[in-house]
């Protein structure tokens, strides 16, 4: 199915203000990735900021990623879903059906996760590929998309993510162990970063970046006063269910019941962060080999 067809099929869905236009889906298609300006509003993403700043649960939930230097970072990771909060913000209309224009299919929650780099944290999250851990779990092919919202003001100067533009052209890079997690084989990075151009994927909070399985990301470290908080929505398409069977059991297929885009501000939710709910905290010790 083209481009144009996909975008036909789904303009219809998409909140108008914030639908791809066929511009920004082609710039996805070459670059790897695309910013959305204003995907949430300010009032929506305070109510998200109250959770992670203030949540027990949320906070009971971080667990620690050692990088290439032996730095902690921290993130709470889930792949179920609920009537929370950042549940509800995992099922809003506006995101999954940009998602599915992007997959050209339908598709389904695969994880989420909160990623907060405290102020003045220097570690940095070192290069890496989506596509690397969900390999392993399984899915031939890299038709998983991330979404990626700011919660927080996100600079360089906070340790905004960053993609390498075009990465995704070169398929899964080998992947090496370094701390606790796979990161892309840095004397391959020497070279990928000669050629090829660093983003700076700056954005306002309600800001948003969507990127492919196999784009290469990270982020420096936060060099301000302020905390930096991202959070980061995977969603695979349905035809690339895992073969494997781990990957089936930690990663189910649920029909995604899509939620319309004023649920936030409807208070279509019970509470802010779960972390008791079925399979809601999937990682529930320090991150091992196989997290991002």
């Amino acid at each position: 199915m083209d481009s144009q067809m996909i975008a036909s099929k789904f303009d219809t869905d998409v909140r108008k203000t914030h639908r791809l236009t066929q511009e920004q889906l082609t710039q996805y298609h070459e670059d790897g990735y695309v910013i959305v300006r204003g995907l949430f509003d300010s009032e929506e993403v305070s109510l998200i900021r109250e959770v992670c700043d203030n949540d027990p649960n949320l906070a009971n939930s971080l667990r620690t990623v050692i990088n290439q230097k032996g730095e902690p970072w921290h993130a709470a990771v889930w792949n179920g879903l609920n009537d929370s909060l950042v549940s509800v913000v995992t099922r809003l209309t506006r995101i999954v059906h940009t998602a599915e224009l992007i997959l050209g299919e339908e598709c389904y929650h695969w994880h989420s996760k909160i990623v907060q780099k405290l102020p003045y944290d220097d570690t940095v999250i070192n290069w890496h590929q989506g596509y690397t851990y969900w390999y392993g779990d399984g899915c031939l092919f890299p038709n998983i998309v991330t979404c990626t919202v700011a919660i927080t003001e996100n600079t360089k100067a906070h340790g905004c993510l960053q993609v390498i533009k075009k990465s995704h052209l070169m398929g899964r890079i080998k992947p090496v162990l370094r701390g606790n997690g796979d990161v892309c084989d840095p004397k391959r990075m020497e070279k990928v970063i000669e050629r090829l151009e660093v983003v700076d994927c700056e954005m306002a909070p309600g800001d948003a970046v969507f990127f492919h399985a196999n784009t290469i990301h990270g982020s420096q470290g936060n060099h301000t006063d302020d905390t930096r908080i991202l959070m980061h929505c995977h969603y695979n398409a349905v035809s690339n269910q895992p073969v494997e069977e781990k990957g089936q059991k930690s990663h189910p297929y649920i029909p995604l019941d899509k939620l319309p885009d004023s649920a936030i501000k409807n208070g279509l939710y019970k509470s802010g962060f779960e972390d008791q709910t079925g399979n809601w905290n999937w990682y529930t010790s320090d991150f091992g080999a196989n997290s991002q």
